[in-house]
């Protein structure tokens, strides 16, 4: 995975984007069909693009239910400490 996702994301998305308008300008593509083709690229690429951004935020955030290190090891205690109970009558009279 990149560390740049967005970064590539622009490079493929200009040049299916060339490509088309090469098409267009070489009159295999009507205008029509060159714009319908670029929104669905454009789109597409935004979607993996999103997908790429999470993926590698995912790496570099700790998540509240059950965190742990590197190494797999819990970041937190993994038993509550006893809750106290309340005293009874006799004890505190004691």
């Amino acid at each position: 995975m990149s560390r740049y996702p967005l970064r590539i994301a622009g490079s493929v998305l200009g040049a299916l984007t060339a490509a088309v308008s090469g098409l267009v300008g070489s009159g295999l593509f009507t205008a029509d069909q060159g714009n319908a083709v670029t929104g669905v690229i454009t789109g597409v690429l935004t979607l993996l693009a999103t997908f790429g951004v999470v993926v590698s935020a995912e790496k570099r955030v700790t998540p509240l239910i059950d965190p742990r290190n590197q190494a797999g090891e819990p970041l937190a205690p993994v038993s509550v400490p006893e809750q106290r109970k309340p005293l009874d009558a006799e004890q505190r009279s004691a």
